[in-house]
């Protein structure tokens, strides 16, 4: 067999195994696809990490845990980024979540500002590494932009809550 035999052989036997490697992948991606929530699950997730986040940033204000500006700002946004999410489930034909949302267990991350806000950053840094997850996974693709915005203001709070913490604003966690 010659060197251009050899290397047609190889070739062909490389064009199967990349078929046979599609093949079974078109086989197994149905079934991971049926086992991936549904959009309409995912964006009730991300509610109620938005719910926990709101009711979070009014205890903070209620107890003076945050400096009262940057605690109505977070507030706000976050009240926004539920506000859209529930109009996005309402158009998908969801009245209300079915997701409860529980209370913030907060302890003793109430006794300072700097404490609280260590506390906030682990919740708004879940709550980004959840739109990352999300927004992998949606399958209506008008969603991402609406969807990374909100993401993108996450990750914004925990650079200013950051700064609260005197943490490394961006540090990775």
């Amino acid at each position: 067999m010659t060197g251009e035999e050899k290397n047609l052989l190889a070739r062909r036997e490389g064009l199967a195994l990349l078929i046979g490697g599609a093949a079974a992948g078109a086989l197994i991606r149905p079934r991971a696809a049926a086992a991936q929530p549904s959009d309409v699950e995912q964006l009730e997730r991300l509610l109620v990490l938005e719910h926990r986040l709101a009711s979070l940033y009014e205890l903070a204000l209620a107890r003076d845990a945050i400096d009262p500006r940057l605690g109505r700002t977070l507030l706000d946004h976050e009240r926004e980024h539920v506000r859209g999410l529930e109009q996005t489930l309402r158009a998908r034909g969801r009245r209300s979540p079915r997701a409860t949302v529980p209370p913030p267990r907060l302890g003793a991350a109430l006794g300072s500002r700097a404490g609280f806000a260590r506390f906030a950053i682990d919740l708004e840094s879940e709550t980004v590494s959840t739109y990352q997850e999300v927004l992998a996974t949606l399958r209506n693709t008008r969603l991402l932009l609406p969807l990374g915005s909100i993401m993108t203001s996450s990750a914004q709070h925990v650079v200013a809550l950051r700064e609260v913490a005197g943490e490394d604003l961006l540090a990775r966690p």
